[in-house]
């Protein structure tokens, strides 16, 4: 049973009970006395990430963010530690197309920072009609969860520039979709080596960094460890 963290589940369960997926509203933006709806879907993403702060701290849930909001996660919802209660957040309109990560930075903090296969990912779909903001549905899941292969890749990836550019996620949530999720934090990782094997035959000036842990099975195995060292478990 895959195992969040508490506060992160509390979240979830507290945004149930709220009855989100019932609820509709506006966006506003007001400026010089001028007010004006928003109805433009791209603009939702950062939008909903503000009002989800606010959200927290009127449900008393305590949380912190990076000195650098690019960096990750979004939120740190474990008061005392920077390796658990990792959260990040994700909306999509339609169909999910959001960027889980950037391929090869993510491949790379691997070998330093595996506790981040552990972090909890919020995701919410939304509407948008006539000005009018709906989530209709809310998930918590993990990263192999929500990812999985593609026609050409073990692991979905977006390309770019000839090259591996993000992490993308499957539709996990469709039963009719040609490609189901990971079935394990491993699966996802040994999916992810795989993957950089074919990257690094096509850009092998661009990994740098990958040749300095022994190439791809020198990552796997640097993965490996550093989530035994971080965890205590096996990967």
């Amino acid at each position: 049973m895959i195992q969040h963290h508490p506060i992160a589940t509390q979240i979830y369960n507290l945004l149930i009970k709220d009855e989100i997926t019932k609820q509709e509203g506006e966006i506003l933006f007001d400026f010089l006395n001028i007010s004006v709806k928003i109805n433009e879907k791209s603009a939702v993403g950062d939008l909903f990430q503000e009002w989800f702060a606010e959200w927290m701290r009127q449900k008393n849930i305590n949380f912190r963010t990076k000195q650098n909001t690019q960096e990750f996660p979004d939120f740190l919802v474990d008061e005392n530690s920077n390796i658990t209660g990792l959260l990040e957040i994700k909306s999509f309109y339609s169909s999910a197309n959001f960027d889980v990560a950037n391929f090869e930075a993510y491949c790379d903090s691997l070998t330093t920072q595996s506790y981040r296969l552990d972090a909890d990912y919020l995701i919410f779909a939304y509407d948008m009609q006539k000005y009018k903001f709906k989530v209709k549905e809310v998930w918590i899941k993990k990263i192999w969860e929500i990812t999985g292969k593609s026609k050409k890749y073990p692991v979905k990836c977006q390309p770019k520039r000839n090259s591996l550019y993000s992490i993308r996620p499957i539709q996990w949530y469709s039963n009719k979709a040609k490609y189901r999720p990971f079935n394990s934090r491993l699966d996802f990782v040994e999916a992810l080596y795989n993957t950089l094997k074919i990257a690094t035959r096509k850009t092998e000036e661009s990994y740098e960094w990958l040749h300095k842990v022994g190439g791809c099975d020198g990552w796997l195995q640097k993965v490996k460890d550093n989530y035994l060292l971080h965890t205590g478990e096996e990967l």
